[in-house]
């Protein structure tokens, strides 16, 4: 399994690319980076898009994927999440007022988004990647991802506070490679974090203790950028090793 890290931040300043993680070349979780950093060509490979949740940094680009495939796609990309966020998304972005609705054209019957809603808790499969969601602490309703294949399996918890479902289920997980976390506030800003249901250092640390698999390496991301350097900063004091703050276009391969 590859993943190819798009963006990873928790705003947008230049250089700074909201989140986007690029599986195996054509499975996308969130959709925050995609029309900055694939050529048209990589853009037409895309399948599918998990979608964690309808904050606009994590679904702007799918409006200006379906604009930039319109008319070279030969099949449906696959918009994936809860019936619930699904018609968030539906509601507020392709809505023929902010963007055209591209669930319905060219045809109804093949169109060039097609909503696709996920039972939370229940895998499906995606060419070959077995996808579970899990319902996390946000404030609009938000989940996290397993991502498995037959060999290995990586987790992303989406934005969320402090949770319980989502560690449970991760302790039940054979050949568990990655964690990735959010985290997008420093400690000082701790009420704005919990008010948000975001992490801190502090609060990420302490929710890493709910896990059981202890050298799983964790990488955080979602970082605010105008407050990189003071998060970075209390991350390091930690002095832990399987900690590391996640950068844009990094590859694994698991």
């Amino acid at each position: 399994m590859k993943i190819r890290i798009l963006g990873c931040y928790g705003g947008k300043l230049p250089k700074y690319r909201t989140c986007s993680f690029l599986i195996n070349d054509s499975l996308l979780i969130d959709a925050g980076a995609i029309a900055a950093v694939l050529n048209l060509r990589e853009q037409l490979k895309i399948r599918h898009i998990l979608v964690s949740h309808a904050h606009l940094d994590h679904i702007k680009d799918i409006p200006f994927l379906a604009d930039n495939i319109f008319f070279e796609n030969t099949h449906s990309v696959n918009v994936i999440s809860t019936h619930r966020i699904i018609e968030q998304m539906r509601k507020h972005l392709l809505n023929n007022l902010i963007w055209p609705d591209f669930t319905i054209m060219p045809t109804k019957k093949a169109p060039i988004l097609k909503a696709k809603p996920i039972r939370v808790g229940r895998e499906i499969k995606l060419d070959g990647i077995t996808v579970k969601a899990i319902k996390v602490n946000h404030t609009v309703e938000t989940v996290g991802y397993i991502i498995r294949d037959g060999k290995s399996a990586f987790v992303y918890s989406g934005d969320t506070g402090p949770t319980e479902r989502l560690w449970k289920e991760v302790n039940k997980i054979k050949n568990l490679k990655a964690i990735f976390i959010e985290t997008s506030f420093p400690d000082g800003m701790s009420r704005t974090a919990e008010a948000s249901r975001h992490f801190t250092p502090v609060t990420m640390k302490r929710e890493l203790k709910k896990i059981n698999h202890s050298h799983v390496p964790i990488y955080v991301y979602h970082l605010k950028p105008q407050y990189i350097k003071a998060i970075q900063k209390e991350i390091k004091a930690f002095r832990d090793p399987n900690i590391t703050i996640l950068a844009p276009e990094t590859i694994f391969k698991f």
